[in-house]
């Protein structure tokens, strides 16, 4: 007798891979917020600093939910609904979240040691134009690829409809045009308004 039916298992694992999903799409919008309103609007503490890692470290936990999901997701299929492997969209997701795996890797490595290096002082403190572009680059890798995968998830019209390779060239589109958006807005707007706001408290 089977402890859990296929049905079941299902459900189960629909429940997880959604609270792997609010951890991860909550906690990075959560960062980006905390990045731009506290550290770079301000200088960064060890008390916002401590959240954030913590933070961090829960989208993290998310990213290990999903993992763990999505690979039962596959055998359930495999060992039940063989049929299924034959949508696209599963593999799609998958080759998404290894994106964000990899993403998550340069961010631990590349992009905290950062800001811990900046303790009490602006984010972009003697911070090179390369390591700018890192940063903004991979922080919109993690917005979209947490964003795309929900969207995946309710999107059932494109369910054994659309290809692995349009999804991603859609996905991959959006990478770079919100990378692209994200610099140029700091370089032309943002930063410049900033710069004039510090200029006038100075004064």
């Amino acid at each position: 007798m089977e402890l859990l039916s296929p049905d079941t298992l299902k459900t189960v694992l629909i429940a997880g891979h959604l609270v792997g999903l609010a951890f991860g799409v909550g906690g990075a919008l959560t960062l980006d917020i905390i990045a731009f309103r506290y550290f770079y609007l301000d200088r960064i503490t060890a008390e916002k600093l401590i959240i954030f890692h913590f933070i961090a470290h829960l989208v993290t936990f998310g990213l290990i939910i999903l993992w763990l999901t999505g690979l039962a997701f596959l055998w359930l299929y495999w060992q039940h609904q063989p049929e299924l492997l034959g949508n696209q969209k599963v593999w799609a997701k998958l080759v998404i979240v290894a994106v964000l795996t990899v993403n998550g890797y340069f961010l631990h490595h590349r992009v905290f040691p950062i800001l811990d290096r900046n303790l009490g002082r602006q984010m972009f403190h003697r911070v090179t134009v390369d390591e700018k572009a890192m940063m903004f680059s991979l922080s919109s890798i993690s917005i979209i690829s947490w964003g795309f995968p929900l969207v995946l998830g309710v999107a059932r019209s494109l369910n054994f409809t659309t290809g692995m390779e349009n999804i991603l060239a859609f996905y991959f589109l959006m990478l770079s045009s919100t990378c692209l958006v994200m610099c140029a807005l700091f370089k032309l707007f943002i930063d410049p308004l900033r710069r004039l706001l510090f200029r006038r408290t100075a004064i």
